[in-house]
Formats: C-alpha cells, sequence, structure tokens
C-alpha cells in the first residue's frame, strides 16, 4: 500500500471470502500492486479487496481452481493460499490461515514518511448510532476511511446533518452525502487522523464482544414496575461514549446492554432517548449487560413521557 495516495483496494476486517462481482462491472484504477507465486511463476495482479480469510485480485489471466499459490503485498512474508474462482480477469483467493489487515495496514504507514501516512477504505461490520431530526437510531456501518463512513441505513435524506456515535470515540458530526436504497454515505464534518482511526481499528478488532446469549433467568433490574424497552442510548464514561440498548428503566435504575464493559462504582453518563438522560454509577455487569444507578432520579412526567412516545399506533 503506497499510503501517500488514496488507494482503490478495500481492506476488510469481516472472516468473508471473496465473490465475483456482477457482471459488467468497471475494472477499478488506483489498485494496490501485489504478485502472485505458482510455482516457480510469478505474476503481477491488482488487489481489489483483502480480509481476513481471502482476496479478489485483479489478473491478467484465467486461473485454474484449488490451485496453490503465494499472494505477495509489500515487503511483508506471502501469503499462503489456494484459487476460489477465476473469470480471466479477476481471480479469488482463500488463505490458509486468518491475516492480520491491520498488522499488514501498520507496516505500510511504517514505511512512508508521517506526513503522507493515509490509511484506505475499510470494510468493517459495527454498530454506529445516527442522530439526526431529533430521532436516534442504531445501524451498522458497511465501511469507513479517514473522511467518512457508509451505512445500511433507511429514513436518511442526502444533505442531512447527523451526529454519529461510534463505540469508544467522541460524537462526530457529519453530512449525509448520498442515499443508494436502503445504504448511505456519510461525510465526517471534520477527517479523522489516521493516528485516531488506525488505534480505534484495532481495539474494535480485539474487544471482546459480548456472548449474545440470552440473560438467563430473569434481567437485572428486578422492580416488577420497571419499563420494559429494546431502545438505542449512548453512555459515556470519562470521554469516550458508546452505543447501547436500553432494556428496562425505572426513575431510580436503567439496565442496558453495550460491547464496553464498566466495572462495579464506575461513574458514566447515561443518555435516554425522548427524556435526555443523567448521571449514574455502575451497580453490576453479567453477560454484557450493566445496571445502574442515577444519581437523581428521573421525573414522573419524563418516564410517562417515555412510555407514550414508545405506545404503538
Amino acid at each position: 500500500m503506497d499510503s501517500g495516495r488514496t488507494s482503490a483496494t478495500i481492506f476488510s476486517l469481516t472472516h468473508d471470502l471473496p465473490a465475483p462481482r456482477a457482471s459488467g462491472a468497471v475494472p477499478a484504477d488506483g489498485l494496490d500492486a501485489g504478485r502472485l507465486g505458482m510455482g516457480s511463476d510469478l505474476l503481477a495482479c491488482g488487489i481489489h479487496w483483502i480480509g481476513r480469510a481471502g482476496a479478489r485480485l485483479q489478473v491478467p489471466q484465467d486461473l485454474a481452481e484449488q490451485m496453490p499459490v503465494q499472494l505477495h503485498v509489500g515487503g511483508s512474508e506471502p501469503l499462503i493460499g489456494r484459487t476460489l474462482w477465476s473469470d480471466g480477469n479477476e481471480a479469488g483467493l482463500a488463505f490458509d490461515a486468518p491475516v492480520d489487515v491491520l498488522g499488514m495496514l501498520a507496516r505500510a504507514l511504517a514505511r512512508t514518511s508521517a506526513e503522507r501516512r493515509r490509511l484506505p477504505r475499510i470494510e468493517l461490520r459495527h454498530t454506529v448510532g445516527v442522530h439526526h431530526g431529533g430521532d436516534v437510531e442504531q445501524f451498522r456501518t458497511r465501511d469507513i476511511s479517514q473522511g467518512g463512513v457508509g451505512v445500511e441505513a433507511r429514513g436518511l435524506a442526502v444533505d442531512e446533518a447527523v451526529q454519529l456515535t461510534f463505540d469508544g470515540m467522541r460524537p462526530l458530526d457529519g453530512i449525509v452525502r448520498w442515499v443508494i436504497g436502503e445504504t448511505a454515505g456519510i461525510v465526517f464534518a471534520e477527517e479523522l487522523g489516521w493516528q485516531t482511526l488506525f488505534p480505534w481499528l484495532r481495539g474494535i478488532q480485539h474487544a471482546l464482544l459480548p456472548g449474545g446469549a440470552a440473560l438467563e433467568g430473569e434481567g437485572l433490574l428486578q422492580d416488577k414496575l420497571a419499563i420494559r424497552l429494546d431502545l438505542p442510548g449512548r453512555v459515556r464514561e470519562g470521554t469516550a461514549w458508546w452505543n447501547c440498548r436500553i432494556h428496562a428503566l425505572t426513575a431510580h435504575q436503567v439496565e442496558f446492554e453495550a460491547r464496553q464493559s464498566f466495572c462495579p462504582g464506575a461513574p458514566l453518563w447515561v443518555a435516554l432517548p425522548e427524556i435526555g438522560g443523567g448521571p449514574a454509577r455502575v451497580l453490576q455487569t453479567r453477560q454484557g449487560r450493566t445496571l445502574a444507578e442515577f444519581r437523581l432520579p428521573l421525573r414522573d412526567s419524563d418516564l410517562r413521557m417515555l412510555t407514550a412516545s414508545r405506545r404503538p399506533g
């Protein structure tokens, strides 16, 4: 990767294997160069997409399926794998072992002068909180770069101002630049530096995610009068914000689920839809869920507003 330019190669943090592109797709320019080793032969290629499990390459000839290959990228050790498919212009590879994509990018950045360092677009499936028009929604990202993010979303409009919450970052302002079907592209009001984006990506890659299994027995908030919800919210610890799902609420306590694990006694700010929120203290955590106690009880009028706004029809 030449980090001094904008690369057309997509680097992916997913576990996907490469699939052939739709027929009639236009070949991309500005791809990172690689070399494909096949026995004693070494074939020049362009890298369309590379992820943990495989790569999609631009190649000058048809390749046999299930052929052992070595993909040389920059000065790194060759990536060992086999061909999955080939159509004469492109080929898909499956690697024998998972690839550290961010490690590959880190080595490329280290070979580039500081003033020219720039990350390419990174494919990433991650939750982002999107605040627009008074609403708070949580969408899935498709990809992210220093300049913006692609999301799977409905209800966004071109030129609409939004605020974005990524787990572990400060909130970011942005503008919806395009909408196609159920996807949208959002440009950051202030571009992220690679010094911010790369450590964040590494943290996401290494994050211990909640197991995803339902909580056995009763939830953490066992008050029978608690309002049972499944709503998007946000929680702040120090200067970092995290997306969460609000599951239960009383005037005094809130139960939510987040990627981040919070220690008992930790001070938080819990942002709730419709009614704002307030400071809270962690009481206990279990299986990715957190029970926190508000320092100041919520008002009855706020609870009624939240309940009424979520009542169907």
